[in-house]
């Protein structure tokens, strides 16, 4: 294929996903490095963009929640079409795999149109010049990576990426301890939110070694009662959950001694950090969703049969015994990677 003067990428959620399409957008940048980027994206992940490999020139957002709604249905709809159609695309690339975004493809003027061939939702393919076969069942990372490859034609292996170093305002920077690990107990599953207590008695393992180590808990807003369970274990954890942009996120956790969290969205935030991760998993393929990387560790109860399930809700427990790890063996894992790394 020629150069294209200006590509459209569409991948609107979620923050994991957004993220996970970073290094295949670092080979669309090597392979196209005159090219300018727009980028269909969800309001709520939008500022992640500013990290982006390729720099984002437009941010086209896919407001989902007005969409939803009665009222706001057609204006939405409107407005997301015509900015789509404000632009030539010689190139659209649709990661996302959904009938929604295959719309979304088919509303460019390109004539140059891409996706998987096998997509999340089959007849989504149809809105593509170009299907490209891809491994299904291989990390989310590579399977972007590799459609990527395909599409430029190249064989670059999956980029190493490390989001630079980004200014704090005064307030959050007062409030950032100088040794700390991030916490993250929320997640978008019932199945994948391991007990608060789990993540505050580990750092209480920790101090007995690190005193000066310190916890800070980060996530959204509906993931306070949970710090503030945290808290009541460890008073001198810092809370800041539903303080922090998608940018000061990234920057808190690229300034952490390691980062303890359920398979959630901030998780592949500090994968793009380049932090240690200790991710807690049950219910999820870590093999599929983890984050990516060679130096992190993932966490389970490695003998049930029933991991991997997939479940948001667990069938057979309030309490999942998937969830039943115990915090000294957690604190002993990140303890040995903090003797060399603190």
């Amino acid at each position: 294929m020629g150069v294209p003067g200006k590509i459209l990428v569409i991948k609107p959620s979620s923050l994991g996903d957004v993220a996970h399409v970073f290094p295949a957008l670092e080979i669309l940048r090597r392979s196209f490095p005159d090219s300018e980027l727009d980028f269909v994206i969800h309001p709520a992940f939008a500022g992640l963009l500013d990290l982006s490999p390729f720099p984002v020139r437009k941010k086209i957002l896919f407001d989902r929640k007005k969409l939803s709604s009665v009222s706001g249905f057609f204006p939405a709809l409107y407005k997301l079409v015509r900015d789509i159609r404000a632009e030539q695309y010689e190139l659209v690339v649709d990661f996302q795999g959904l009938l929604r975004s295959a719309f979304m493809v088919m509303a460019s003027k390109s004539c140059i149109t891409a996706g998987f061939a096998s997509p999340r939702e089959k007849f989504a393919s149809a809105a593509y010049s170009k299907k490209i076969d891809v491994k299904m069942d291989q990390h989310a990372v590579e399977r972007y990576v590799e459609l990527a490859n395909k599409i430029c034609g190249t064989n670059f292996s999956v980029p190493e990426l490390k989001v630079p170093a980004i200014k704090l305002d005064g307030e959050l920077e007062k409030m950032l301890p100088e040794k700390f690990i991030v916490l993250v107990p929320g997640a978008r599953w019932e199945s994948k939110v391991f007990p608060p207590e789990l993540f505050a008695d580990s750092v209480k393992y920790l101090q007995k070694e690190f005193p000066e180590l310190k916890g800070v808990i980060a996530g959204s807003s509906t993931d306070k009662k949970m710090a503030d369970e945290i808290r009541k274990i460890i008073p001198d954890a810092v809370d800041l959950t539903g303080k922090t942009s998608l940018l000061q996120l990234a920057e808190v956790m690229r300034r952490a001694k390691a980062v303890l969290t359920n398979d959630s969205g901030p998780m592949h935030v500090a994968a793009i950090s380049g932090t240690k991760i200790f991710a807690l998993f049950g219910p999820t393929d870590p093999g599929l969703t983890g984050p990516y990387g060679r130096d992190h560790l993932i966490l389970r109860h490695e003998t049930l049969e029933c991991l991997n399930c997939m479940k948001k809700r667990c069938p057979v427990s309030e309490a999942p015994e998937c969830h039943m790890i115990e915090p000294q063996k957690i604190a002993e894992k990140i303890a040995a990677y903090l003797r060399e790394n603190f």
